[in-house]
């Protein structure tokens, strides 16, 4: 509850702050994601310019004076635009279809006479490119198929096929209708995804369904319930879709409700999902899960879905990127150009118009695009395109426009990549946060450089191979082999450096000097820590972009210390713990000693790998993941070895006292967060109880 009434709160303060910063045509807030997912800012993407509420519909009135009466939308919901950019509204509280012509203008009705053609309830309106109109009657459980006059052509019941099964529900919400002729049909529950039916009304399949996802109550019920209790149980089903769309080269893109991820999608032919699954909506501006009511696509593929939750409106480049976001709900829920209270339909005109059905309010939005929208459009079109260089110019007033615009620095990357500016290419993909095109510019940027100076390079490299053998051999000249000198007598610090050589080349013995030699102290296993720990930030700080996707400027160093040390320290706790109720006979002092000690693998492999990962790319990450594994299972093997010898275990008494040991560090970090919670709360408590005894006494 809390949760949700601040997330309510903070989408109303960032319309109040828009709306007081921005202009009165655009009251709501405007933004799009950095390449960290931030919002970000965006000077408005389309400006409301209308409200088509159909105070113009005039239909036959016996009973009134004229023989006419106004009857205005009513629950519109479903929008489709035709090729001369008419608008037909599903106007489900009328039962009827109604057309507006390019001004918005009233032109007529469908589906309010009796006979085969009455509607009931329809939710989606389709528009082919013959004129027929397709309307998902919902009420009659049927596609009706109509002409552009509003003569009743046929309709498409639920099929008879037994694929399609017995007690299948098929109650059309949205509908379309691609090249070929075969119709898309959303329906209610449809879990299995969408209907495909021929033009001639044969039942093809289902196409285009959602995966139910992994169900952890299910499983275990199978492995304990009976097969009666099973029978009695409602499995999880696939969340349904709740539209459709189609674009010019017959793809079929669906939204789907209830679910934070993956809740558009574009399917080709072959019913593959040609989209990245990903939240495409706005964690921070909804409460609870995302309700993707309505999608629409422009004819050079841009992709525009509606979420109901929030009422804002999303935009999306051919390749899924986050061009947009604007729009939002009003806190009254007022009648308001531009605020939707419930966002039902979603269509596109061909100048880029954009119409949103508010169901509640009764009426549909208009937005025209902005010259910035424009420009973002022509960009990103040019670059789907391949067309590089000539987005090159649009990018740069786009900045102008907007300088945090990251998704410009990757269209002006390409542009570099295109005429082999590389230096420049990477310093665009490296703000835009695009690995994959820094690694390419990278590649050819280090293949200049070698070619350029290749030959200078090997005679380094020999002078340096011819130097160090020289100086080795004057050195053992003058220096004969002794016997192994223990530094530990000239000071404490390098004898306990000394010991991480053996430590890696014998790690049972090194582990046993720890316990019963004395060996290492408490102040060099600190430094180690610390070490360990500087290591981990510098490798944050320096690792390259190829394989480091974080946001730089943001590393907190607190939050860093809790991630790596908090860890490190509960470990040494809870083995201790465990060791002491299992016969364990290490002592605290030895487990937090041989513990930091596992750690030199990791400081001794990341440090060289940081520097590394500099000089290599894409084609070369077998490498880098190899030495960063390599590093931890080092370091994993030295813990369990430590825990084996510390303890003085055998090899299979060290397994249990690991995972048990693992298994009170999570349950030490979950009693932890739990009791830092409480205290939160009863602290939040106590201050709102101060002010309200201050209020009232006061």
């Amino acid at each position: 509850m809390r949760k949700a009434l601040c997330q309510w709160l903070i989408t109303a303060m960032l319309l109040l702050m828009v709306c007081g910063l921005g202009t009165a045509s655009t009251p709501y807030p405007s933004y799009s994601f950095d390449a960290w997912g931030r919002r970000v800012v965006s000077p408005a993407p389309y400006e409301p310019i209308g409200l088509v509420r159909g105070s113009d519909i005039l239909v036959e009135d016996p009973w009134s004076i004229d023989g006419y009466a106004v009857v205005p939308l009513n629950q519109p919901t479903g929008l489709a635009v035709d090729e001369f950019d008419h608008l037909w509204v599903a106007d489900t509280g009328n039962n009827r279809v109604v057309q507006f012509d390019s001004e918005f203008n009233f032109v007529s009705v469908i589906g309010d006479s009796r006979g085969d053609g009455r509607l009931n309830r329809p939710r989606g309106v389709f528009v082919d490119r013959q004129g027929y109109v397709y309307v998902a009657d919902t009420g009659n459980n049927r596609i009706a198929v109509f002409t552009r006059s509003g003569e009743f052509v046929r309709d498409y019941r639920r099929p008879d096929s037994p694929v399609f099964g017995a007690d299948y529900r098929f109650a059309p919400i949205s509908v379309v209708v691609d090249h070929r002729g075969s119709l898309f049909v959303a329906t209610e529950g449809g879990y299995r995804g969408l209907v495909n039916l021929s033009s001639e009304g044969k039942f093809l399949g289902f196409f285009g369904g959602n995966a139910a996802g992994f169900d952890l109550l299910w499983v275990l019920k199978q492995l304990f319930f009976t097969e009666e209790q099973l029978r009695q149980e409602a499995r999880r089903l696939p969340t349904s879709p709740s539209s459709v769309a189609v674009d010019t080269k017959g793809m079929i893109y669906t939204t789907t409700t209830a679910t934070n991820s993956g809740q558009i999608k574009r399917f080709n032919l072959g019913g593959t999902n040609t989209l990245p699954v990903k939240d495409y909506g706005d964690r921070y501006a909804r409460s609870g899960v995302s309700v993707f009511s309505a999608i629409a696509v422009d004819g050079r593929g841009f992709i525009t879905a509606v979420d109901a939750n929030t009422g804002q409106i999303f935009q999306y480049g051919p390749s899924g990127d986050i061009l947009f976001v604007f729009g939002g709900k009003s806190a009254a829920l007022i009648e308001r150009m531009g605020i939707i209270n419930q966002a039902a339909g979603l269509a596109v005109r061909s100048d880029g118009t954009l119409l949103v059905s508010d169901s509640r309010a009764n009426n549909v939005h208009v937005f025209e695009p902005t010259e910035f929208t424009r420009l973002v459009h022509q960009a990103v079109y040019l670059y789907e395109d391949g067309r590089y260089e000539e987005s090159h110019e649009y990018w740069q007033e786009v900045l102008r426009l907007n300088a945090n615009y990251d998704l410009a620095h990757r269209g002006l990357g390409m542009a570099a990549y295109q005429r082999e500016d590389w230096d420049t290419a990477i310093e665009h993909f490296t703000i835009a946060n695009d690995p994959d095109g820094y690694s390419d510019a990278f590649w050819w940027a280090r293949r200049a450089w070698l070619l350029k100076h290749f030959s200078t390079v090997l005679v380094v490299l020999v002078v340096l191979w011819v130097g160090g053998a020289l100086v080795h051999r004057v050195w053992r000249s003058k220096h004969p082999r002794r016997a192994r000198r223990d530094w530990s007598q000239i000071h404490w610090f390098l004898g306990d450096l000394q010991h991480i050589k053996t430590m890696l080349r014998h790690p049972i013995d090194g582990y046993y000097a720890i316990r019963w030699e004395g060996k290492g102290s408490l102040a060099f296993a600190w430094f180690l820590v610390i070490l360990a720990f500087a290591t981990r930030i510098f490798s944050l700080f320096f690792t390259s972009p190829v394989f480091m996707h974080i946001d730089r400027t943001r590393i907190n160093l607190v939050e860093q210390a809790l991630i790596f040390l908090l860890p490190f320290f509960i470990w040494v706790l809870s083995n201790y713990l465990i060791s002491s109720l299992y016969s364990g006979e290490g002592r605290l002092r030895d487990i937090f000693i041989g513990s930091a000690y596992a750690l030199v693998p990791y400081i001794i492999i990341t440090l060289p790998l940081t520097v590394m990962s500099n000089g290599l790319t894409h084609y070369e990450g077998s490498v880098y993941t190899f030495f960063q594994y390599a590093a931890w299972i080092w370091s994993f093997i030295l813990f369990y070895l430590m825990v084996q010898t510390v303890h003085n275990y055998d090899v299979w008494e060290a397994v249990p006292n690991c995972i048990l040991s693992l298994f009170t560090m999570v349950m030490t970090g979950a009693i932890g967060g739990l009791v830092i919670a409480l205290t939160y709360n009863v602290s939040e408590f106590v201050v709102a109880l101060y002010k309200e005894v201050i209020f009232r006494v006061l």
